[in-house]
C-alpha cells in the first residue's frame, strides 16, 4: 500500500499480508503476557484471574471478547495451580 497517497486502494495481497502479520504479532504478544504470568507470586495471579474474569462480564464488551477473557482466565488460573 502506498503511505504517501491513501487514496490508493489496497491489494487483496496486501490485505492478506497485513492480516497475516497482525496475527503473528497478537501471537507473540500472547505468548508474552502468559510468560509474564509465571513471574507473579500466587496472590498476584489470582487478582489477575479476578480481573480477567470481571472483564469476561462487562457488557459493554461484545460475547467473542467476553469468552476470550474468560478462557485466558481459565488458562492462567490452570498455570497458577
Amino acid at each position: 500500500m502506498n503511505v504517501e497517497n491513501p487514496e490508493e486502494a489496497m491489494t487483496f495481497g496486501e490485505l492478506l499480508a497485513l492480516i497475516a502479520d497482525q496475527q503473528r504479532r497478537l501471537s507473540v504478544l500472547e505468548v508474552a503476557f502468559s510468560s509474564l504470568s509465571l513471574c507473579l507470586d500466587e496472590q498476584a495471579a489470582l487478582r489477575l484471574v479476578d480481573k480477567l474474569r470481571l472483564e469476561a462480564t462487562r457488557s459493554d464488551y461484545d460475547e467473542n471478547k467476553r469468552q476470550h477473557f474468560a478462557a485466558l482466565a481459565d488458562e492462567l488460573a490452570k498455570r497458577a495451580g
